[in-house]
């Protein structure tokens, strides 16, 4: 257990998890799909002293939202054409 500032300025305990179980839960933390405040705050606890798993955050964040930039954009018309036309080969 690790005592630990809230952002309300409480100190509260705060139970350790390790790597493994912090990379676990991260994917779920980063799509908002954690809604136990304990889990969240433990996982923000590692995440805050723990300089692997903070930077694997950040990877898989700019990751993500490069993703959604990408899949935004038009695909254009010479590539949809040219893809159709390897398509029409192999049948």
């Amino acid at each position: 257990m690790v005592k630990a500032m809230t952002k309300d300025n409480d100190i509260h305990d705060i139970e350790d998890i390790d790597c493994t179980e912090a990379i676990d839960k991260l994917y779920a933390y980063l799509d908002g799909e954690i809604d136990d405040a304990e889990v969240i705050n433990r996982l923000e606890h590692h995440l805050e002293h723990c300089h692997s798993c903070f930077t694997r955050s950040q990877v898989e964040t700019v990751l993500t939202d490069r993703m959604k930039a990408a899949a935004e954009k038009q695909t254009p018309e010479s590539l949809k054409n040219r893809l159709r036309d390897m398509i029409d080969r192999f049948d």
